[in-house]
């Protein structure tokens, strides 16, 4: 024990002590004058010593001394290996006998795993497995570790491991995501595997789509192609709708690697949600064929809606359904006005007439299918249509076309439409003539089936307004089908039906049994009440036939950038229409259906505005994923195209990157002929993994210094006694 080693501690203020000391030196001295002329100066000189030794040693409690005593202790430095089993690992490494994953096992399992075994001998080693996340991974599991998942997060994992590790081993074939922040100051000793001279490839590196396309615009989609291993090839891109080729085209791959990128321009013609899937052919040789084909979803809607408006006469109602189509933005109108018939004589040469000729064959042949809406306006078509026409029509309304009629003397053509295909797809009977009334003029009152229907349903407080419409001066008597729906009807006490709809095929059909529905215009005007009624009737009745999606009482909204596996979907929903609300316990529903038919877990919770929720699911595989929702208003469903990160289809090995990640974080990029050990060792040294602990033991709080001050008072205690003083 050293002196430097003993330290003080007063537990009174030093003068106190001081003055305690020097009292008890008094106290001594005057003891001893007083037994020294009885007992002689040697016994009283031994009493008054043994009593100023208790004294001192009780009086030296108060500086509270203490003995510091240090211990050094050495402790292993803490290694962590981290073993990447991320998706491209699993491919085959240097030499294509084994995989990447291999590769790296076999350097930790070399002669019965001698280096795992020399590491563990003199430091701490902690294994992880780095895939979606950072697992710990004991020794005994290190063979039966399987590759699988996305591209793990390297900047993360040694965010996790830095201060409790004196450095990193890192196997890996560098396809990790690696960001240089400076977060890390924990060393990286980075070991690589595979072999990216030998590695032969073909892939899609990225494909640049729009979300959305117009019908019949022409859409170019850019797709980036790139080839390792495979100098001088030249291979075809190829787009296609399932089975059917859309369009291709050549690329050439000049060196290895080489990236190319070509355009893919195309024209849809049908609207509504598209999955198409962008591929080049696989080649000999390749080590992943898996990213030669990527899926895309691309939503084709209406740039406009096109109608084609074919009128018996230039009457006030082909004028004011005219006026009302042209001044909606979103229409496209084609419109034809007959002003005379074939049996009509002029007695001027055709080559002098103005009047333009109604172009029937190639209307109703080559550029039906063009148009969203076909309307006959009290047209007798048998002057201009031949049966082979009719034919064209119901063909185009099966397959999802509009078709309107409005009412006149020659809505039903005098009966010239029996037992032609206008009888299948009309929601009337037909009965061989035109039954159509002039006077008296008749009201027009809203059925039950027209108080919900998009076209004639207005909120409650517009509701009124039907039994507000002037009267109409011409109808035509109607006998609707059983499979029509009657919205409108006559309020003069025979309830002839007005507006009718029904369907046929994919398409919807209308018919407006009146030719004097230009009276809710100008007789609404003139009870100053405006003309809105009008042209929300007509727009409503245009967009109902086009299937315009703002009147569906369900709508999904989804989302703009589509999550990958593991990732979470969000998707809005708006149930009902015009601010109504449903309730989305017993209301609403939503069902999510992966793609092999099998239900996922969904949620659904109200947003924002009544009527409108947001609904979300984790999608486990990738693939076209159903989405259903129902209400009691109506349901709807929508596909989702779930697809993996194209980043993650490169799997060729990126020992660049590894390189980047030894250098930043101060570490170093090693090769399978360096001694690992001997590397381990020369970083592990640099750490501090020395420490000093401190003891500090009070001398007062020893058994010993009790003894020793109970053995002076004692034994001065028995020589007062035998000496008599006592």
């Amino acid at each position: 024990m050293r002196l430097d080693q003993i330290t003080f501690v007063p537990i009174f203020p030093a003068w106190v002590i001081v003055l305690l000391l020097c009292l008890g030196v008094m106290a001594v001295l005057i003891q001893y004058r007083l037994i020294r002329k009885k007992l002689g100066n040697l016994r009283a000189t031994g009493l008054s010593v043994l009593r100023l030794l208790a004294l001192s040693l009780l009086i030296s409690f108060a500086l509270n001394p203490s003995i510091t005593k240090k211990e050094e202790h050495k402790v292993s430095a803490a290694v962590a290996v981290i073993l990447d089993t991320s998706g491209s690992m699993g491919l085959s490494g240097a030499g294509g006998k084994e995989s990447r994953l291999d590769e790296a096992r076999a350097v930790l399992l070399d002669r019965e795993g001698a280096l795992l075994k020399s590491l563990s001998e003199q430091f701490d080693v902690k294994m992880y497995a780095l895939g979606a996340s950072l697992a710990a991974l004991e020794r005994g599991d290190l063979a039966n570790v399987k590759v699988g998942g996305k591209r793990g997060d390297l900047t993360e994992a040694l965010k996790g491991l830095r201060g409790k590790n004196a450095l990193a081993l890192l196997l890996s074939d560098g396809n990790v995501t690696w960001e240089d922040d400076g977060s890390t100051d924990l060393p990286v000793l980075s070991l690589p595997v595979g072999d990216s001279v030998t590695y032969r490839d073909l892939l899609i590196k990225a494909v640049k789509s729009p979300a959305i396309a117009f019908r019949g615009r022409e859409v170019v989609i850019d797709v980036t192609v790139k080839g390792y291993g495979y100098p001088g090839l030249t291979l075809p891109v190829l787009l296609k709708e399932g089975n059917r080729l859309i369009t291709a085209r050549n690329v050439r791959l000049d060196g290895s690697p080489s990236e190319t990128t070509v355009s893919l321009p195309f024209t849809l013609e049908e609207v509504g949600q598209r999955h198409l899937s962008v591929s080049i052919p696989s080649q000999v040789g390749e080590s992943l064929v898996t990213n030669n084909g990527v899926d895309l979803s691309l939503k084709v809607i209406k740039d406009k809606i096109r109608i084609l408006m074919a009128s018996g006469s230039p009457s006030m109602s082909y004028r004011f359904i005219r006026t009302a189509l042209k001044n909606d933005p979103s229409v496209d109108l084609l419109s034809f006005v007959i002003l005379r018939t074939p049996s009509d004589i002029i007695n001027v040469p055709l080559q002098e007439q103005s009047l333009i000729p109604f172009p029937v064959e190639t209307l109703f042949t080559k550029e039906l299918k063009t148009f969203d809406l076909v309307i006959f306006d009290n047209l007798a078509s048998h002057l201009y249509l031949n049966p082979n026409y009719y034919d064209s029509i119901r063909d185009f309304v099966r397959e999802g076309g509009g078709f309107a009629m409005i009412g006149g003397p020659h809505l039903l053509d005098g009966g010239k439409y029996v037992g032609t295909s206008m009888a299948d797809i009309l929601p009337i009977r037909l009965t061989g003539k035109d039954d159509y009334r002039r006077n008296p003029p008749s009201g027009v009152t809203l059925s039950r089936a027209g108080k919900g229907h998009p076209i004639t349903r207005f909120s409650s407080a517009e509701s009124g307004l039907w039994r507000e419409m002037p009267d109409l001066d011409g109808m035509n008597l109607l006998t609707p089908k059983s499979s029509a729906t009657v919205l409108l009807e006559g309020s003069d006490g025979d309830t002839a039906p007005i507006l009718t709809v029904g369907g046929y095929g994919k398409g919807r059909i209308l018919v407006l049994a009146t030719d004097y529905s230009w009276k809710w215009y100008m007789g609404m005007v003139a009870k100053e009440k405006g003309n809105w009624v009008y042209l929300r009737l007509v727009e409503r009745m245009i967009r109902w036939l086009t299937k315009d999606p703002s009147l569906d009482p369900v709508q999904i909204t989804l989302p703009e950038k589509m999550g990958g596996i593991g990732e979470d979907i969000e998707i809005r929903i708006k149930a009902g229409e015009d601010g109504a609300s449903s309730d989305i316990k017993g209301g609403v529903s939503l069902s999510v259906f992966a793609p092999d038919g099998k239900k996922i877990a969904a949620r659904l919770k109200a947003a924002g505005q009544p009527g409108e929720y947001l609904g979300s699911f984790v999608p486990e595989k990738n693939g076209s994923h159903t989405v259903r929702v129902e209400t009691h208003s109506g349901s709807l469903e929508e596909s989702i195209l779930v697809t993996g990160a194209l980043e993650d289809q490169d799997a060729v090995p990126d020992h660049d990157r590894l390189r980047k990640v030894s250098a930043s974080t101060g570490g170093k990029f090693l090769s399978s002929r360096d001694d690992l050990l001997q590397e381990i060792k020369s970083y592990a040294g640099k750490v501090n993994t020395r420490f000093v602990q401190e003891r500090r033991l009070s001398v007062w709080n020893s058994l010993w210094l009790l003894i020793l001050i109970a053995a002076c008072l004692c034994v001065e205690w028995y020589y007062r006694r035998r000496w008599g003083l006592v």
